[in-house]
């Protein structure tokens, strides 16, 4: 009886701690401001390379 009383306090501690953090439902544990700024990021990285390869293809075309 003590066993199966170990085993069902177990589990109502898992299931306690598993609501506690969520209960699956986040995806991540990066906070959403966190993505935002690595998006942002992203994009300003995107827009840098850009422009680079048209400095580039400009300075190739000069070069000609």
């Amino acid at each position: 009886m003590r066993l199966i009383g170990l085993v069902i306090s177990l589990a109502l501690i898992m299931w306690v701690l598993f609501n506690a953090s969520g209960g699956g439902k986040s995806e991540t544990i990066i906070p959403q401001e966190h993505i935002k700024a690595m998006e942002k990021a992203e994009s300003v990285e995107q827009t840098l390379q850009d422009a680079a390869q048209l400095r580039l293809q400009e300075l190739d075309k000069n070069s000609q």
